[in-house]
C-alpha cells in the first residue's frame, strides 16, 4: 500500500458539505461569475476548503429583512439582536 498525502491529509468534500454549498450559494451576494466559478468547482473542493467556504457564504448571505423578502418572527429576532 502506497502512502498517498492527498489523499491522506486532503479528503475529499462531503455530500453534507456540497448540498449546504449549493443551497449557500443560490442565496448569497456574491457576483454571479463567483457562483459560477464555485458551481463549477464543487466537486473539486477538499473538506477544509469547503469548510472555509461554508464560512465565507454565510457571511455574504441576503438579509432577508433588508431586502422584504419573507421572514418568521425568530428572523426577526435574531435579526434585532444582531443590529442593536
Amino acid at each position: 500500500m502506497e502512502f498517498n498525502p492527498d489523499i491522506e491529509f486532503n479528503p475529499k468534500a462531503d455530500y453534507q458539505q456540497l448540498d449546504m454549498l449549493e443551497e449557500l450559494l443560490k442565496t448569497s451576494t456574491i457576483s454571479e461569475e463567483n457562483k459560477e466559478y464555485w458551481y463549477k468547482r464543487l466537486s473539486l473542493l477538499t473538506y477544509s476548503e469547503a469548510e472555509n467556504l461554508i464560512e465565507f457564504l454565510y457571511k455574504k448571505q441576503v438579509n432577508r429583512v433588508h431586502a422584504g423578502l419573507n421572514y418568521n418572527a425568530t428572523y426577526l429576532n435574531k435579526f434585532l439582536k444582531d443590529t442593536l
